[in-house]
């Protein structure tokens, strides 16, 4: 029995009856990233303890707050430039970049005054979820479509 998004397996059904079959790339392309349906532009990802798989980020704020330390070494060793832009891609929910930030803020003001968060996110779901954790950071943080609007 297949198990998942209906309207999606029917979808990739009527592709393949349409086309013939499809490459394994073009299936995981829209098992994961289909506009409507695909398991991370939908927003049903489940991440955490609870959910499908669990990362650093996922299990609590320890690993941002080891990375803020970490970049405010760089921004030391860059001489301390008046901005400091880190950009973080697949940002999920914004936990990453909302730990980082936090961090910074209570124990690195200085390099926290410098530091710019921006976000390569293409779904409108994911965007909202970030915007909403980062509320209290909306002046420093920015959201690209793609890698390409960063050139």
């Amino acid at each position: 029995m297949l198990t998942g998004d209906p309207n999606l397996i029917e979808l990739l059904r009527e592709e393949i009856r349409r086309a013939g079959p499809i490459p394994f790339a073009v299936f995981m392309d829209q098992a994961l990233y289909h506009p409507a349906h695909g398991y991370y532009s939908s927003g049903r990802a489940a991440l955490g303890r609870g959910g499908d798989y669990f990362t650093n980020v996922s299990v609590g704020p320890l690993f941002g707050r080891l990375l803020a330390a970490q970049f405010s070494e760089i921004w030391e060793v860059l001489g301390r430039p008046n901005e400091f832009t880190l950009v973080e891609q697949g940002a999920h929910e914004g936990e990453f970049a909302r730990d980082v930030l936090e961090a910074a803020q209570r124990h690195h003001a200085e390099f926290s005054a410098a530091l710019r968060y921006t976000i390569v996110e293409p779904f409108d779901v994911l965007r909202h979820r970030q915007s909403a954790a980062l509320a209290a950071f909306r002046d420093r943080v920015t959201w690209r479509s793609s890698l390409n609007e960063l050139a």
